[in-house]
C-alpha cells in the first residue's frame, strides 16, 4: 500500500457537472449526493491507488459508490491523475478514445 496525492485534469469538472446534473435531475439532492461519493472515491485512490484495477493499459478505474459513474485515473511517480468521470454504462470504445485523448 501506498498513499500518494490525486489530481484531476481540468476535464474532469465538466464530467462532474454533467454528472451532478444527472442525479439532480431524479433525486433533489443527488447533485450533492454525487459530489459526496466522488470525494470518497478520490479519498479511497488517494490511501491506496494500487486497490483498483487495471482496465485501459495503465489506467484504472473504481466505482462511485451505488452509481452507474466511474472515475478512471493513471499512477504517476509521485501522484495519481483522475483522467475522466463516466457513466459506465457508455460504450467502451467511446469511453476508451475519450481517456486516450486525456492521457
Amino acid at each position: 500500500m501506498k498513499s500518494k496525492p490525486v489530481v484531476a485534469l481540468p476535464e474532469v469538472e465538466a464530467d462532474l457537472r454533467a454528472a451532478m446534473a444527472h442525479y439532480a435531475s431524479w433525486r433533489p439532492d443527488g447533485a450533492e449526493q454525487l459530489l459526496a461519493k466522488y470525494d470518497e472515491t478520490v479519498g479511497w485512490i488517494e490511501w491506496n491507488p494500487d486497490a483498483f484495477p487495471r482496465k485501459h493499459g495503465s489506467i484504472q478505474r473504481a466505482i462511485l459508490k451505488q452509481s452507474y459513474y466511474l472515475v478512471y485515473f493513471r499512477q504517476e511517480t509521485q501522484r495519481s491523475v483522475v483522467l475522466a468521470v463516466l457513466d459506465g454504462r457508455r460504450d467502451p470504445q467511446e469511453i476508451q478514445g475519450l481517456l486516450k485523448a486525456r492521457r
